[in-house]
């Protein structure tokens, strides 16, 4: 298929058939026959890789891949292989990057301090194919010296092996030398639960009722802050079955998680309710407090002035504790499903702690006695004070509005009673499935 041709002065060229019948001819120069029958049995293989249209094998891949480019450019030339292109690493990441146009602003930020920690190191003009796994692990250890946390150094690895996976599949490199390292997100060892009680005396700090429906659909509903909260409209709030539609801008690049929706709680109905008889005239939006910064600052001031413990993560630590809440009375497949992610994840970084009520409720006794009678005296304490309706135990009934009737008002715990999980045969009902 190829063979060996030997000139005047120990120059070498390969001659072979290419997949469109002509003779191709592949000058070496002067080189050591040895060599010259090594290039050969590679070039056979491409020839056989065209012909029968399959991709290279590992091998020839990685020989391709490792090639100098005086030898890859004549390979170039008669068709055997692609020009290379974006082979400076600093040009290959503002390739990678400008190719995801999927990305949300904050995992692109991400990137590029990804990015800007591999070019610190490697240099801008550092020939991609040349990174060693070696280099590669170098790298990952020079994060640690820097003062960043093993999260932190996992984060900036997974994206680095994401970059580089993109590189071998475009074939611009054989293997990623960053695939050995382990990488990734790290399950949080944040273990702070914001219990109900320490949630209300938050909410009674707040100034007013749009701060107070905020931290209630972080704590009570479990939204994302704020990129959920932001998109929020009136038109999305079911009043009749207390439930609400949230759009998920972190989940809508996964087909049927575009969109949820999330039952409602007697004490978010109110917090609703109130909000809505406030709000303006023709104001479509449930929330309109703007300023990433300044609406962290205000809430930590807003938990400090009720007397609560801070806590880190705060938007986070308010979700998580709801997810908490809720897998304690409902099913994981279903809270999953409201809190918008899959029980994986769930296991990783929200439901991984356990807290002190689930312990006295097993342990029975005094101290399950102990936590009840505290939690009473919260709210008999809470009935003779001021901005008592978000803590007593039976909901306001709501106004009738013109955009909804009167919203179904029960018990708390009729509305979030489990019920029996494994009942007799004689409470089943007989009556036939629906499908």
């Amino acid at each position: 298929m190829a063979s060996v041709i030997k000139d005047p002065n120990g120059r070498k060229r390969i001659q072979f058939g290419a997949s469109d019948g002509h003779r191709r001819t592949i000058r070496l120069g002067r080189v050591e026959l040895r060599h010259a029958h090594a290039v050969r049995v590679k070039v056979e293989a491409m020839v056989s890789a065209s012909l029968t249209q399959q991709p290279l094998d590992r091998q020839t891949s990685e020989w391709v891949a490792n090639l100098d480019d005086g030898l890859h450019q004549k390979l170039v030339a008669v068709g055997l292989v692609k020009a290379r292109q974006a082979r400076t690493l600093g040009a290959w990441l503002e390739t990678f990057l400008d190719s995801r146009s999927d990305l949300k602003p904050e995992s692109r930020r991400k990137l590029r301090q990804t990015q800007a920690k591999l070019i610190a190191y490697f240099g801008e003009d550092h020939p991609l194919h040349l990174v060693t796994p070696d280099e590669a692990a170098e790298w990952r250890e020079g994060l640690k010296t820097t003062g960043l946390s093993e999260a932190a150094v996992k984060t900036h690895t997974g994206n680095a092996k994401t970059m580089f996976a993109d590189a071998v599949r475009r074939e611009l490199v054989a293997k990623s030398p960053f695939a050995h390292l382990k990488g990734g997100v790290t399950p949080t060892r944040n273990t702070r639960y914001v219990t109900p009680e320490e949630a209300i005396r938050v909410l009674e700090a707040c100034p007013n009722t749009e701060w107070r429906l905020l931290i209630g659909l972080a704590r009570f509903a479990g939204l994302r802050t704020p990129s959920e909260t932001s998109l929020l409209t009136w038109a999305d709030v079911d009043w009749d079955r207390c439930r609400l539609a949230v759009r998920s801008p972190k989940t809508e690049r996964h087909a049927g998680h575009e969109r949820r929706i999330i039952p409602l709680c007697p004490r978010m109905m109110r917090l609703l309710q109130e909000r809505f008889d406030e709000v303006p005239e023709g104001e479509e939006r449930l929330l309109t407090i703007k300023g990433a910064g300044s609406r962290r600052r205000q809430v930590v001031a807003i938990i400090k002035r009720a007397g609560v413990e801070p806590w880190d993560a705060t938007w986070q630590t308010l979700r998580r504790s709801c997810e908490i809440e809720w897998a304690q009375r409902f099913p994981q497949y279903a809270v999953s499903r409201w809190i918008g992610h899959s029980i994986s994840v769930s296991g990783r970084h929200y439901t991984n702690s356990i807290p002190d009520e689930l312990f006295d409720r097993v342990a029975g006794g005094e101290a399950a006695q102990n936590a009840a009678q505290h939690s009473a005296e919260i709210r008999r304490a809470d009935s003779h004070g001021a901005g008592t309706e978000l803590a007593r135990t039976r909901p306001k009934s709501y106004k009738r509005g013109t955009l909804r009737d009167n919203a179904t008002t029960r018990d708390e715990s009729d509305e979030w009673s489990r019920g029996e999980s494994n009942p007799r045969p004689e409470t089943v009902s007989t009556a036939p499935l629906r499908v």
